[in-house]
């Protein structure tokens, strides 16, 4: 299978987003759910309400 120059160039485009779209994907599916989420953020503002509370100026 002989490409020319812009099929080449074309195939490499074609790649390139086929990539940038799974990448996309996965990032979306990556990282800590929102529930985890919700729970550090309860977790941090027990803390420092804990915090307020012990008298530290």
């Amino acid at each position: 299978m002989n490409l020319d120059a812009w099929q080449t160039i074309w195939v490499c485009v074609v790649l390139s987003l086929l990539v940038l779209g799974l990448d996309g994907l996965l990032a979306g599916r990556a990282g800590p759910s929102k529930t985890d989420l919700v729970r550090e953020q309860k977790r941090a503002n027990r803390m420092a309400a804990v915090g307020k509370g012990a008298g530290n100026e």
